[in-house]
């Protein structure tokens, strides 16, 4: 077998060093783009885990109100239109798949998007000690007092919640044990089909009040009583 050029041969080790070099940089890059996305997944992740709670009842959805909630939206709207970027076509259109059953779109110019639920059931259990429920609360939601919030709306705003954090985490790639890059204020565990929340029910006096089915009655409960929700 004859022997390679001289000239291959020099080439050779110049060549590889470049091909090296080119992967290094390559690595370097895919490892700096995970990076960013476990550091803006756990950004994410928290509030979009109290926003799902607050949608479905659980956990802590009593302790915040709805004023809150839509400040919650701006920030994490803010936060994600910064990260999506870095994440797959997939990752975005859950998001908004997400952000769309929990919220109805701006209608009037300056005005705030609607909370997809109903204030009945929250202002029945307002607790707060520091902030009485206001009125005006009423208005950031999409429901009347009479309408139900139905099981089939909190199975798909879960749904929707377990399939965004689904495709981030498929964006990560990680191999690290979960705790390096989730917290545990995440509520990752799986729930069983939800019965519906009841709304206000009018009895025979109510019905015969001229505009009934417009009013937001303020209901009082005892310390006994508790959500079954």
């Amino acid at each position: 077998m004859s022997e390679l050029p001289a000239w291959v041969a020099l080439l050779t080790p110049l060549v590889l060093a470049i091909v090296g070099f080119a992967l290094s940089r390559q690595l370097n890059r895919n490892s700096e783009l995970i990076r960013l996305r476990v550091e803006y997944y756990q950004a994410l992740l928290p509030d979009l885990n109290t926003l799902m709670c607050y949608m479905t009842f659980i956990g802590t959805w009593v302790d915040h109100s709805p004023t809150e909630i839509i400040a919650l939206k701006r920030s994490i709207d803010t936060t994600a239109h910064s990260a999506l970027p870095l994440y797959s076509p997939e990752v975005a259109q859950a998001y908004d798949q997400f952000m769309d059953v929990c919220f109805e779109p701006f209608g009037a110019w300056g005005s705030d998007a609607l909370i997809q639920s109903g204030p009945y059931p929250r202002r029945r259990y307002w607790r707060r000690e520091d902030q009485a429920w206001s009125n005006d609360w009423d208005d950031m939601f999409t429901k009347r007092d009479t309408e139900a919030i139905t099981g089939e709306e909190l199975k798909s705003i879960r749904l929707a919640y377990d399939s965004l954090v689904a495709r981030l985490v498929d964006d990560l790639k990680v191999t690290k044990a979960r705790t390096q890059y989730t917290t545990s204020e995440v509520t990752l565990n799986a729930v069983p089909d939800r019965e519906d929340i009841p709304g206000w029910v009018p009895d025979a006096q109510d019905r015969q009040s001229p505009g009934w089915e417009n009013v937001n009655p303020f209901h009082s409960t005892t310390e006994d009583e508790t959500p079954n929700v």
